[in-house]
């Protein structure tokens, strides 16, 4: 039997008892965690102690790293017996007992007083025996403690205890953000004897299914089938009822049905927000954090993960039906669900925690130019004025910030294409809704095994030139592809559309410059914007505010280049933000700047207005 020798920066000792030859002890800021450091230089999920037998594995998950002896580790390290680790001020070590649990002073738990005993364990508090710190230089240093931080100095030149600096800035109590479920209103966690007593549950009768149905001879894609579903649906149902008595309160027989379906046919906890009509946007930070974009407010959802298996298998089920792969060779996706929503993952190691994974979810309803005013995204002068720079077959760039609703300000806009146009569109992973039936849609391939086949958005751009292409619809330029479609617009493909993350105009005109450097053409700087001021007719700002509402903020005409080699940006029409209501929603109104379009004559010309119909 094992322990986990704690002590803080008092030099008071912590016992915890591992009683088990296989475990998993997550140490954080957090009180999810089994041992809680109340610091705020502590991350929420800081690091975890994996006991597997006679081994000990140290596993960071955390930006600041831990230190073992005078080494930092930012991943995986195996501990010997009694090795120290330094996580901020606090000390930790994994030590044998001999014998039954020695009695200690437990550390504080997740939603249990501070420093209790462990039930079951045998341990009860006791006043720790004192350990002698060793001195270097002058100052203290605890056993295998990193070199010493000198003391910080104040204005009048004495030294401050950092310790009792820290406690009087710190709060009182360690604020935790309140959880939401999908009604949107608050609920109470239940402690981690409760869920971990459901995780069992589950996994007994996750493997009892897998015995009976073979689900290992399954492939990925049949998980959803409705055979496959009918089949874990009833015989689920009637290893329930066998082990009824083992379902902990205050769980149901229905709650333990739901969850299991949900992981075994499903996406896991996730399955509920993906369905869910409010929620636009799905983002999962590690196991017990999965926060969720509801009604515009981003909140911490009631959802948890079981562990980093159940987190790879979801992942798994997204990014493989769609001939992408994701292992450590390769720990990173971008991808879609079979509706169209956009997805990105990110594994280990390149998250230090567990997967990451990040959903933005296509829209059920099509939305259309009078949604989007009637959401005062624009006016309905702003939604004539786009359609008919449309038709009159103007090259636009939609700017803005992430999630800011470029992608659907730019499927609303394509609605004004002809009919009888033939567009092509290019994206990393389909999204585009077009409305037209003449659209060829082109997806970026990823590279084999072998790091051989990769086909970019640069070699789709290059392609659908060959495509005899009416127009070209790229969803987000980021790379030396924007060269390649400043050319395309240049070059007879008029009306074509594209988006690029920036904050302003102006900045998107800075960003569009250093995307075609990127594409590795040794050009001047007047080449570059002459070529962006020929090619590009308007920019159009998409805004997120802090309530969460989207708004086109500017509609912009790129009007050419002066003698100094600046591009000239006039402002056709401006979002004035005018204050913040007490409920924190954002006011404010859209307006004309005066100025007129040098292509008005166009939309006369083309029969698109009349001379009176302009601002």
């Amino acid at each position: 039997m094992k322990q986990i020798r704690v002590l803080d920066s008092n030099g008071q000792e912590y016992l915890y008892p591992v009683d088990k030859a296989v475990a998993e002890v997550s140490l954080g800021r957090s009180k999810s965690n089994d041992i809680v450091l109340s610091s705020k230089a502590v991350s929420r999920r800081h690091a975890v102690i994996k006991v597997m037998g006679e081994r000990i594995v140290l596993v960071n998950q955390s930006a600041n790293g831990v230190v073992v002896g005078s080494q930092r580790i930012d991943r995986v390290h195996e501990l010997a017996l009694g090795e120290f680790v330094t996580i901020d001020t606090y000390q930790f070590c994994v030590e044998d007992i001999a014998g039954p649990a020695a009695p200690g002073r437990a550390p504080r738990r997740r939603d249990r007083p501070a420093h209790p005993s462990r039930g079951g364990s045998g341990a009860t508090e006791h006043m720790a025996a004192q350990r002698r710190p060793r001195t270097t230089g002058g100052a203290t240093q605890r056993p295998g403690a990193s070199a010493p931080v000198a003391a910080p100095v104040s204005a009048l030149g004495r030294h401050v205890d950092l310790d009792s600096y820290l406690g009087s800035i710190a709060p009182a109590v360690e604020f935790e953000e309140p959880r939401i479920n999908l009604s949107g209103q608050p609920v109470q966690v239940l402690d981690r004897s409760k869920r971990m007593a459901l995780v069992e549950l589950k996994a007994m009768l996750h493997d009892e299914l897998k015995e009976r149905l073979d689900l290992h001879s399954f492939e990925i894609t049949d998980y959803r089938t409705p055979r496959t579903v009918r089949q874990v649906s009833e015989r689920l149902k009637q290893l329930l009822e066998i082990h009824a008595h083992a379902i902990p309160p205050p769980f149901s027989r229905d709650d333990v049905f739901k969850e299991l379906m949900d992981e075994v046919c499903g996406l896991g906890p996730i399955e509920d927000l993906i369905k869910h009509r409010k929620v636009t946007e799905i983002m999962v930070v590690d196991r017990d954090h999965i926060y969720a974009e509801l009604d515009g407010d981003i909140v911490l959802t009631d959802r948890f993960f079981n562990d980093e298996k159940s987190m790879m298998t979801v992942i798994e089920r997204i990014v493989i039906p769609r001939g992408r792969r994701i292992d450590e060779s390769t720990p990173l996706v971008d991808t879609r669900l079979a509706d169209g929503s956009r997805v990105n993952a990110v594994i280990p190691p390149l998250a230090l925690k567990d997967p990451c994974l990040t959903i933005r979810k296509f829209p059920e309803d099509r939305l259309g130019v009078g949604d989007l005013v009637n959401f005062k995204s624009m006016t309905p002068e702003m939604a004539k004025f786009l359609g008919r720079s449309v038709r009159a077959r103007k090259n636009i760039v939609i700017s803005g910030g992430t999630g800011s609703g470029k992608t659907t300000l730019l499927n609303v806009l394509s609605s004004f294409i002809g009919v009888t146009e033939r567009v092509v569109t290019i994206e990393d992973a389909a999204e585009l809704q077009m409305q037209q039936e003449h659209v060829v849609s082109l997806e970026t391939k990823p590279p084999n095994l072998e790091g051989k086949g990769e086909v970019s958005i640069r070699d789709l751009v290059k392609n659908a030139l060959r495509m005899r292409p009416d127009r070209i619809v790229v969803g987000e330029c980021r790379g030396g592809e924007a060269l390649d479609m400043l050319q395309a617009m240049n070059t007879g493909h008029d009306g074509s559309m594209t988006t690029v993350h920036s904050n302003s105009p102006t900045e998107a005109i800075s960003r569009l410059e250093t995307l075609v450097l990127m594409s590795g053409m040794e050009l001047p700087s007047r080449a570059i914007r002459q070529q962006i001021a020929n090619s590009i007719d308007v920019i159009v700002q998409q805004s997120r505010f802090s309530d969460g509402s989207r708004r086109i903020s500017y509609i912009t005409e790129v009007c050419g280049i002066d003698e100094e080699d600046h591009i000239i940006l006039e402002d056709i029409y401006r979002y004035r933000q005018t204050h913040v209501d007490i409920d924190k929603k954002v006011h404010g109104y859209h307006l004309a700047t005066g100025y007129l379009p040098s292509f008005l004559n166009t939309f006369l010309v083309q029969g698109l207005a009349e001379e009176d119909d302009f601002f």
